[in-house]
């Protein structure tokens, strides 16, 4: 458009809800899982812990000044399992979930915050389940 030029238009504005259709959904991906639970059941050192060190997501292994493998964080799993791919230390870990621990993951696309999102999503999950026990119930 050229300086002085202007539009004649009329517009319309429509709210809805994800239930109505995708388009007014504020979330672009939501996942969850559970949280990994890595023990090592024996010492491991030198190449083998370096190798195991790469078997798991940066930040999941670490070597301490000793040259000795620990968990530093198993939250950072990605639950691959490389390391039952190496003989040499795939006896020397344990890999499992803690059953009641779970990490949500709520990628926002900027209307509302992944931590209000959250929150809004729970209340509805409640207020479903409180209806489904109230039919049950016959109420």
């Amino acid at each position: 458009m050229r300086p002085g030029h202007e539009f004649d238009i009329k517009l319309f504005a429509v709210k809805g809800v994800g239930n109505d259709h995708a388009k007014f959904s504020p979330v672009a991906t939501v996942s969850y899982r559970l949280l990994p639970d890595i023990k090592l059941n024996r010492p491991v050192a030198g190449n083998d812990a370096r190798l195991l060190q790469k078997c798991f997501s940066p930040g999941v292994i670490e070597i301490d000044k000793d040259d000795q493998a620990y968990v530093k964080e198993a939250r950072y799993d990605s639950c691959s399992r490389n390391v039952y791919r190496y003989p040499q230390i795939s006896d020397a870990v344990t890999i499992a979930r803690v059953r009641n621990h779970f990490i949500f993951t709520v990628e926002s696309l900027g209307a509302l915050k992944p931590d209000v999102i959250f929150v809004e999503a729970a209340k509805v999950l409640k207020k479903k389940c409180r209806m489904f026990l109230d039919e049950i119930k016959g109420n």
